[in-house]
């Protein structure tokens, strides 16, 4: 399964020490170059930057460029290597963004759904803690959503 992801959902995972669920569930991941070149310009996560290098193989530059209203450059490129290379999974945030996304039927999946397909395979013991993590590292999340994906796995909510 490929899944083209955008910036925000590398820098939560990377945030809460996370990174690898995305490379367990996703081996053949890929990072468009302008998300590339957001992160590494993120002051945020620039304690990271190991772990962000370790990420430079999955970098791919697009072939179709043109802009989308209203988003941002990373976000534009995700969509765009999305269509061009046929993926499965667009992993991506942004609210607007991902309603664009979903206008060339997109198929998306948010940092939450990536959490929660984990905890599904067994890759975390528990969202409950990364959630909370995620919000200390001030991420911010929708706590209905948060707490939906709590109720699925039966952990107490927030």
């Amino acid at each position: 399964m490929l899944l083209i992801a955008d910036t925000s959902p590398i820098i939560s995972l990377l945030l809460i020490e996370k990174i690898e669920i995305l490379e367990n569930l996703f081996p053949n991941f890929l990072i468009p170059q302008a998300v590339w070149d957001e992160l590494n310009n993120h002051q945020e996560i620039r304690v990271y930057q190991t772990q962000l290098n370790s990420l430079s193989q999955n970098v791919k530059e697009i072939t179709c460029h043109f802009p989308i209203s209203g988003i941002e450059k990373g976000e534009t490129e995700a969509i765009m290597l999305y269509l061009e290379l046929n993926a499965d999974y667009l992993l991506i945030d942004d609210k607007k963004a991902r309603e664009k996304a979903e206008l060339f039927d997109i198929n998306c999946i948010g940092t939450l759904g990536v959490l929660y397909l984990a905890k599904q395979k067994n890759l975390v013991p528990k969202l409950r803690p990364l959630f909370q993590e995620l919000q200390n590292k001030k991420r911010y999340y929708s706590k209905k959503y948060l707490n939906l994906f709590l109720r699925k796995t039966g952990e107490q909510m927030i």
